[in-house]
């Protein structure tokens, strides 16, 4: 038996995600993650003369629920862990976040 001819398609809701964190859990049947972006927004703090880094404020866009299962999970954490490895291997070790945040670390 032949494998089957796969066609690809973008849903009418694709869109690029810049991911700031992932927020979630797991249960029985699935891992849940919830993909958040966060902006620094910055018009208050520049509205002062020098500008005043107090006065910024970040806005935090819960972008997407993801129901994931295990299996895929299991098969995702293995992709991540191989492109992470390669990545370090190529530019260098990525230092993990702080106890803060990773708006720290940026």
């Amino acid at each position: 038996m032949t494998a089957p001819t796969i066609e690809t398609e973008y849903s009418d809701d694709y869109r690029t995600i810049i991911v700031s964190g992932i927020y979630g859990g797991h249960r029985p049947s699935f891992f849940e993650l919830v993909v958040y972006h966060d902006e620094m927004l910055t018009h208050e703090a520049l509205e002062t003369l020098p500008p005043d880094s107090k006065r910024i404020k970040i806005l935090r866009t819960i972008e997407t629920r993801l129901y994931v299962d295990p299996i895929q999970a299991k098969s995702t954490l293995k992709w991540l862990n191989q492109h992470v490895s390669d990545y370090e291997k190529k530019f260098g070790e990525i230092p993990e976040p702080s106890k803060e945040g990773l708006l720290d670390n940026r």
